[in-house]
């Protein structure tokens, strides 16, 4: 009986100091979420330090939680541009300090940024820059050399050799292991399949990277030649013959202005903000002061209009999108984006939309869904497109419905072509796993899908007419869009990658701007003045509870999707983001796929 009691008192025991953990917790989590909601303080003669690092999303939630334990990003692309620009108007900022380390988002947002801080700039504000790593590549140049001064430690690294694409092929590996792709596609530039069918690039794929890169060197070397006072012969001479600099060797070809030091930075700022020495430099973070009010800024709004700001980001897939609150990468789910759109539509507050898209595209099925509930849109309400890093093939697709598409120069778009990719096992089973297998169909086709056989003539014939009449769907809404002959759009389709700046030249987009670009014009459209208006996201920010919750409905997907080969791998480097992309293809299962070749990340 004594053991009995006594384990019965451990057992309780137990339970209770578990369940004042758990509250414990509890409480640590709530405050830890208030604390997120609580406006900053901020003091007169502080100084903006902006670490630039990572990479920046379309939408956050804003949840602490989320970013504690979901390792969602703190701040997205528009929090970051958003607080320069009230960095700009608050008199309570006198100087900013970019502290840039290793940025992972694409030229498209580097350029937004830039702006952004070269808006803070022209003001008077002094904007120093420096290495948050002790290395400076050339997309974390690109942001510092929009500062007054760029300044590296006496032993920092600079990397200045141009700018470089790479595709992984696996088509020697899929032989090895007796794996036969079966690929579709309409359009000669269609080089999603490329790395599956082939050892190389093809000349039409080797020619669009090509031209990728050049547009963004010739980005880069002029936006840098600008501020920098150097000849763009110059800085392409460098990058022809350079590689890894020191600091030094930077120093002396004029890409920096000195060697500095933290403690000597922050001497700087009190020079220049006339303070003594060694008195306290009061600093605020750039995530902090991203959740100070564009009114306590000095940036004031009136009247109850709104332009809303429709959020697509991501693969393009059918159902609910949304990220994972544990992390992963998002999805642009069709049923998502047609319920973010139906509200803008029925709100009387909002004017205007704009259809911010970030999307490699995906299930062309789904992606002419979401165009439907735009083109309903677009009857009652102006529409316009602004496009991020990606809104190519599917993300082109829904951007065919707008009023005004604007791109960065950068944006990589256009790939308006199809594919579908399947993949015959049965070596791989039977030859080197010594796996047979049988099966018995109501009709000849029933198992095409299987992977475990290669598709029959007849079965590829039907594929092949079905991605015809998707890609000649595609060019027929293009060419109503664009005001364009199908021939014509066929002349600079094909599944060619373009930059918003080619884009322009080839009739695919109207204007080179940001989001507030976009949101200018659209208000524009409307007849609100600056400052007459506001802007509203949809759909709204989910918190890290409900994102949690809903996920659960999202498992049905994600374990549809893992079980392609090369389940669960995460994107961290390039190898494993392009095993993730032969996962996702993998996945489709001979769908029609509308989407951008690969991950394409000019470096």
């Amino acid at each position: 009986m004594r053991f009995l009691s006594t384990l019965a008192a451990a057992v309780l025991g137990t339970l209770i100091a578990l369940g004042l953990v758990f509250f414990i917790g509890l409480v640590f989590l709530f405050g830890l979420a208030a604390a997120g909601d609580a406006t900053p303080a901020v003091r007169t003669g502080s100084i903006l330090v902006a670490d630039l690092s990572g990479a920046w999303p379309e939408a956050v939630s804003g949840d602490p939680l989320a970013a504690a334990f979901g390792g969602e990003a703190r701040l997205d692309l528009h929090d970051v541009t958003g607080a320069f620009r009230k960095a700009a108007s608050d008199p309570r900022i006198e100087g900013v300090w970019l502290r840039i380390g290793s940025p992972a988002s694409g030229w498209a947002s580097l350029d937004a940024v830039r702006r952004a801080i070269d808006s803070l700039r022209v003001t008077g504000k002094p904007v120093y820059a420096t290495s948050a790593d002790y290395f400076m590549a050339e997309n974390g140049y690109f942001l510092a050399s929009a500062a007054d001064s760029v300044f590296l430690e006496e032993e920092a690294l600079f990397e200045f050799n141009g700018f470089s694409l790479e595709v992984l092929f696996y088509h020697r590996m899929l032989e090895k292991l007796g794996v036969k792709p079966q690929a579709i596609r309409a359009g000669s530039y269609k080089g999603a399949v490329e790395p599956f069918t082939r050892d190389d690039l093809s000349l039409e794929n080797e020619l669009q990277l090509g031209a990728i890169a050049r547009d963004t060197e010739e980005r880069f070397v002029r936006e840098v030649a600008s501020r920098r006072g150097i000849e763009p012969a110059a800085l392409r001479s460098l990058m022809q013959n350079g590689g890894t600099f020191t600091a030094r060797e930077a120093l002396e070809h004029g890409l920096v202005d000195g060697m500095a030091y933290k403690d000597e930075v922050e001497d700087l700022f009190r020079r220049r903000l006339g303070q003594d020495d060694g008195e306290r430099l009061r600093t605020v973070s750039l995530a902090t002061y991203a959740r100070v009010p564009a009114e306590q800024a000095g940036i004031r709004t009136s009247g109850r209009d709104e332009i809303a700001v429709v959020m697509a980001e991501g693969d393009i897939v059918a159902g609910k999108g949304g990220i994972s609150p544990l992390g992963g990468s998002g999805a642009l789910g069709s049923e998502t984006l047609i319920a973010a759109l139906r509200d803008a539509r029925e709100a009387e507050s909002v004017k205007a939309v704009v259809l911010r898209i970030n999307s490699p595209g995906g299930f062309a099925p789904a992606a002419d869904a979401m165009l439907r509930e735009i083109e309903l849109l677009r009857a009652e309400k102006p529409v316009f497109v602004s496009m991020g890093d990606l809104a190519a093939s599917g993300g082109y697709w829904i951007a065919t419905a707008a009023d005004t598409v604007v791109a960065e120069a950068l944006t990589l778009t256009g790939s308006i072509g199809v594919f579908s990719l399947m993949f015959d096992g049965s070596g791989l089973l039977e030859d080197r796993l010594g796996i047979t297998s049988d099966v018995v169909t109501t009709a000849p086709s029933a198992d095409m899908m299987s992977m475990l056989r290669p598709l029959t003539s007849a079965e590829t014939g039907r594929l092949e007419a079905s991605i015809d009449r998707t890609y000649a769907n595609f060019l027929d809404k293009v060419a109503s869009a664009r005001g364009m002959t199908p021939e014509a759009v066929d002349a600079v389709a094909q599944g060619r990658v373009w930059t918003g700046t080619s884009a322009v030249g080839a009739g695919l987009v109207d204007v080179l701007g940001g989001l507030d670009t976009a949101v200018a014009l659209a208000a524009e459209r409307v007849g609100l003045a600056e400052g007459a208006y506001r802007t509203r996201e949809f759909p709204r920010k989910k918190t890290f509870v409900e994102q949690l919750t809903e996920s659960l409905e999202g498992r049905a997907l994600a374990f549809a999707a893992s079980r392609g080969p090369l389940a669960g791998l995460a994107p961290a480097d390039p190898v494993l983001r392009a095993l993730a992309d032969l996962r996702r293809l993998s996945a489709g299962g001979g769908s029609v796929q509308a989407r951008l070749p690969f991950s394409l990340s000019v470096r």
